[in-house]
């Protein structure tokens, strides 16, 4: 009796999500990544996007405390 593998199945927003907050924070498990599908458009664009918020989110916090 043979074992067949599943394939991966595409990813989620949320997942695409978590996975990039993950690798802001340094922190990885390689057994979540493995099991789903990740187009690099798809990091990019949550990249970007999780990169300006931090960015902005930061940036007002400065401005708010230096009033």
């Amino acid at each position: 009796m043979t074992a067949m593998a599943e394939a991966p199945q595409k990813a989620t927003l949320l997942q695409v999500v978590r996975m990039v907050l993950s690798a802001f924070l340094g922190i990885r498990k390689r057994a979540d990544h493995e099991s789903i599908v990740v187009t690099p458009v798809q990091v990019i664009i949550v990249a970007v996007i999780a990169g300006a918020t931090f960015v902005g989110t930061v940036v007002s916090v400065v401005r708010l405390v230096l009033r």
